[in-house]
């Protein structure tokens, strides 16, 4: 697992994979602390400096995945227990981030909100539905490869463009799925004075998807 990139490179600011995820950074800055457990909630690399990158792809995928178990109503505490059993029921500390999840994840999930035990679900009441929708909700932006960690993301926070992270592409930074162009050159060209129609022009894509990444961006910035 060392060797791989996807796990042992340091590829993003806690800050930027925030906004790349719609998470307020105070939130993820918090998940990749570490409290109770032999690990943070989310796996963070130590940076070389601290202005350096020190989120990994797998700790990307599990900030995603961890925003979909707060919309199913878990209090911080109750993130953090539910992802403990979720490592020990799996012996796998990066739980959060295989395809596991989905099957015997969902399963264990489900178990734990009908018990009413900790975590306290707010919405436990109809949590046998309510788990399985949202949880496959967050499922669906994520490939899998063979051996069932995730190799891409794809970013719901652009609506109109689909926008991906993948370790082999442009340094993990995010791209446009089909021509592998980066956001930030996009933007880049956008914020330099070019229109929309020129950017996509310049860089041969739609210009709906340019817009659609400038819709985007500047709703971040206003946040």
């Amino acid at each position: 697992m060392d060797a791989d990139l996807r796990f042992s490179v340091p590829l993003f600011l806690v800050d930027e994979a925030a906004q790349y995820l719609g998470l307020p950074a105070s939130t993820l800055r918090s998940w990749t602390q570490r409290q109770a457990g032999p690990a943070p909630l989310v796996h963070r690399i130590r940076p070389e400096t601290p202005r350096s990158a020190s989120l990994p792809f797998v700790g990307l995928v599990e900030a995603h995945m961890l925003r979909g178990f707060r919309e199913l109503g878990l209090s911080a505490q109750g993130l953090r227990v539910s992802v403990t059993r979720l490592r020990e029921q799996f012996n796998d500390e990066y739980a959060l981030a295989t395809q596991r999840l989905a099957t015997d994840g969902v399963s264990l999930l489900v178990d734990m909100a009908d018990s009413y035990d900790e975590p306290m679900w707010t919405r436990a009441i109809d949590g046998q539905a309510v788990i399985p929708t949202v949880i496959d909700r967050y499922l669906q932006f994520v490939t899998w490869s063979k051996d069932r960690y995730p190799t891409r993301l794809k970013l719901k926070t652009y609506q109109g463009a689909d926008v991906i992270v993948d370790p082999r592409f442009a340094f993990g930074q995010p791209v446009l799925e089909r021509q592998k162009i980066r956001i930030r050159d996009i933007l880049d060209a956008f914020w330099a004075g070019e229109s929309p129609r020129t950017v996509a022009a310049e860089f041969g894509v739609k210009a709906d998807e340019v817009e659609a990444v400038i819709r985007s961006a500047t709703r971040r910035h206003a946040a």
